[in-house]
Parts: structure tokens; sequence; C-alpha cells
């Protein structure tokens, strides 16, 4: 059973549950939950990554969505309300982020997108007193986060809208090319990706990946890019209903995606 405390003083519609052991992995996530103050949920924002959504000093890198401040803007502007369900990552991102894993064996990213949905969702749904069939359902992921918010509708074809910051394509080839086709074609898609975000690897990309890929090797921002082109023209031959934003001088980073998010949120 989820135990939830005050997130933060400045903040009093945001809570965290204490953490929570994945065995798989050996390692612990938390919930965080923002529920909308003045308005009936119209809304719900399945999150992962969850600690670099709502303040700056509770990030991990630094960078954080300002999440509380874009949805309280849109509140106030419309009949919406936005609940957030978010799961913050760990040290073991690597293994529970990435649902298309080279190496055969246990998938810990689809077990804990399985965790989320059948362990945590219910409580929340019934704690909050959530009419979740009349809601909007929406997942949220920026890099591997990106990988993963695909994967989640994928699994759970209820979240038919997905919002994909920079997928970490690279890193889920191929499996995420082959796995586009069970997505919905209810699904839509709001993706993007910046011109300045190849910083990201340690080496140049030609390095790490094998040139059998077929992407655009020449640098390693055009290889980023390259791979969420892959993405977007799979979803355009589908006939996938796409957002997408190329963002000139976007980086790697939450306040880029914070930018981008405020556009698609009109969409939704």
């Amino acid at each position: 059973m989820l135990l939830f405390s005050e997130y933060d003083q400045s903040l009093k519609n945001i809570s965290i549950s204490q953490p929570i052991v994945d065995v798989d992995i050996e390692d612990t996530n938390s919930v965080i939950i923002r529920y909308p103050k003045f308005k009936r949920v119209t809304h719900f924002i399945l999150s992962f990554d969850a600690q670099n959504l709502f303040l700056k000093e509770k990030s991990y890198c630094g960078y954080f969505m300002d999440l509380e401040n874009i949805l309280q803007e849109q509140e106030d502007k419309t009949n919406n309300g936005y609940f957030v369900l978010g799961v913050t990552s760990n040290s073991s991102r690597k293994m529970q982020y990435n649902p298309y894993p080279r190496v055969k064996g246990t998938n810990y990213a689809v077990k804990h997108i399985d965790n989320i949905m059948n362990d945590f969702l219910p409580q929340i749904i019934g704690d909050y007193d959530i009419d979740y069939n009349y809601v909007n359902k929406i997942v949220l992921g920026s890099s591997m986060g990106g990988l993963m918010s695909f994967k989640t509708s994928i699994l759970y074809p209820q979240f038919d809208n997905v919002i994909s910051f920079s997928p970490a394509f690279w890193y889920g080839f191929p499996g995420i090319e082959e796995d586009l086709q069970y997505l919905s074609q209810n699904t839509l898609c709001n993706l993007s990706v910046g011109t300045d975000e190849g910083e990201i690897f340690g080496d140049e990309a030609r390095n790490i990946f094998p040139n059998e890929w077929e992407l655009d090797f020449s640098n390693n921002d055009n290889f980023y890019i390259s791979g969420v082109n892959r993405i977007l023209e799979i979803l355009k031959q589908r006939n996938i209903k796409t957002n997408f934003v190329f963002q000139d001088s976007g980086k790697h980073n939450e306040e880029t995606w914070s930018f981008i998010f405020k556009e698609f949120l009109k969409s939704l």
C-alpha cells in the first residue's frame, strides 16, 4: 500500500510516497501525486522521471519541467483539471527504462510499467475518487522515459495520448522500430527533438553504435535527430496522428522540454 506525505511546503497539492522497492533491480522508486486545486479531474497524466517535474532543487540534473506552474496556468484558462501520477527513476534507470534490451532475459522496463498500472494506479484512482473511464489519459516521458511512454501506450492503449520528448530511439533500436506496429491507430503522438542533443554521448556516435543501423553518423546531433526522424516516418506511414516539434537550439534537458510541453498541452 502506498503511503503519502507532503512533497514540499510550497506545493500543498503535491504528495510523495515512501520509497517502493523494486525487487528485480534492487532499487527504489517513489510515486508523486499532483491534483488540481479547484477543478474536476479531466486529464490524467502518467509521467516518468517524476523527480524532475516540479522543483529544481529536487531534480537530479539541475533542470526541471516547472510542471505545477504550467498546469495551473492552463487550469486558469480552461475548465480542465490535471491529475499527475509521476514515478521517480533511480540509479538503475538504464535497466528499468529500457523496454528493448539487446540481451535476452528479464525485461525490467515492462515489469516496471506493469507494476505502475496494476499496483499503483488502482489505489490512486480509488483514493482520489477519479472517474478514470472519462478522463483523457496521457503518458509523458523524455529520453529513455520517451521510450517508456511509447511502450506504455502500446501495452496499455487507454493511454492514447503520448508525449515523448527526445526519445532515446538509439538506445531502443531496433526493438522500438518493430514495436510501433502495435501502437493503436487511435493514438495521438506528441514528439519532439532539438538540434543540440548530441552532447549527451560521451564519445562520437560512430564509435559507439553499429553503422548497419543506417542512421546519420555525420555528427552526434544529426545521429540523435535521425533516430527521432525514423520514428516520425513510421508514425506517418501508419497514419498515426502526430504533433512534431523540431526545436532549433533545443537541448537535451527539461528547460527545452518544458517550453515544448506548453504547446503540446493545448492539443490534449
